[in-house]
């Protein structure tokens, strides 16, 4: 049990000194907005859509999470993260740096550095600090510890979830948890690379709604993504627009007032994560792609609304409506329909304080 605190003493250690000097400085990525994506944000809906992630990926078929055998997963994970430097020897450390940690190659067979870098230095870095912000203005002590222990347990989740059975060495959560996830926590504890991000780059979180289907057992509509917009124009009424988490899709931004914003994007979705075609002792996945097109609209960088199409039948058409879309005297739901092959049209609702929703 001593020896299973040692991440958990690890991720926490490598963010506290940086974090805490950060605690009485500006609010960059939590704004308290009362609708929209905004109006979804705490903790727990941080540790679901981003524990949860990689079920939004077909070759995931089991999504019934409550019913996952968690202890086994995770005693299976350990063997690879316990001793990393005896799971990187074995994998090979040349191998281990130049595709996990160093952009080395434009073969994809061999970038799984590249969701290392966004969704790990990047995302879970952003992730850290507006989290952060969010025990801070609940008037939580100790806000960026808070912080850190929830981006532990939200990594640690995603890594159990992701690998699962996997009896091969891995060395994939052993970049994420010890390097990606601790530099992501002290590039945002700087308040230059806050400011850059979130003044000129305009990075948010516009994560889905996540539910649970008390028919199938399932978790539905979760993932967790962002955004960030560039101004093309002088008057910044054109941006270059991007949405990414597993997928992506990057496009064109459009102003309609001071306050409200219009993006149509085009890209990927990640249809399947298989073994890279490498012969060597040890397992990296790589992704397959699919055509993904989306359109969003927001409210002072808050998404309120988002329709996307993709070109595999698992997930052909989602819809996500985010509090303050739609009201019914003091009420405004989150609401999302989806459309997915064998299963047809799944519907769900999430009330604006509640980490998970319900689906049918």
């Amino acid at each position: 049990m001593i020896r299973k605190n040692i991440i958990l003493v690890f991720l926490a250690l490598s963010g506290l000194n940086s974090a805490g000097r950060a605690q009485d400085s500006a609010d960059y990525f939590y704004r308290a907005l009362p609708y929209g994506s905004q109006a979804n944000y705490d903790p727990l809906n941080v540790i679901i859509n981003g524990g949860y992630g990689v079920l939004q990926i077909p070759n995931y078929t089991d999504r019934r999470a409550l019913e996952y055998p968690y202890r086994s997963w995770w005693n299976n994970l350990w063997g690879y993260i316990g001793n990393p430097v005896n799971t990187i020897d074995q994998f090979g450390w040349k191998r281990f740096l130049s595709t996990e940690i160093f952009p080395t190659s434009l073969n994809i067979e061999k970038q799984q550095f590249f969701p290392n870098y966004f969704l790990h230095a990047l995302g879970a870095g952003m992730h850290y600090r507006a989290t952060m912000e969010w025990y801070r203005h609940h008037r939580f002590p100790h806000p960026a510890i808070g912080s850190v222990l929830t981006m532990t347990a939200y990594h640690l989740l995603s890594e159990v979830v992701e690998n699962r059975n996997n009896k091969e060495i891995s060395v994939d959560a052993i970049a994420d948890l010890y390097v990606f996830d601790p530099l992501g926590i002290a590039l945002f504890s700087n308040e230059s690379i806050c400011r850059f991000f979130s003044q000129k780059l305009e990075l948010a979180e516009w994560s889905n709604q996540p539910a649970y289907n008390f028919h199938s057992r399932n978790m539905e509509n979760m993932g967790q993504f962002y955004v960030m917009k560039y101004p093309l124009t002088c008057d910044k009424r054109w941006k270059a627009f991007s949405h990414f988490g597993l997928n992506a899709v990057a496009g064109l931004s459009r102003k309609i007032d001071r306050e409200r914003s219009l993006s149509l994007g085009l890209g990927f979705t990640v249809k399947e994560l298989t073994p890279a075609q490498e012969e060597q002792v040890g397992r990296a996945l790589t992704a397959r792609l699919a055509l993904r097109a989306g359109a969003f609209y927001d409210l002072n960088n808050s998404l309120m609304c988002s329709v996307i199409f993709t070109g595999i039948p698992e997930s052909r058409f989602r819809l996500n409506l985010y509090p303050g879309l739609l009201k019914y005297k003091k009420i405004t739901p989150g609401l999302f329909l989806s459309q997915e092959s064998g299963r047809g049209w799944v519907t769900g609702i999430k009330l604006q304080y509640l980490p998970l929703g319900a689906a049918f």
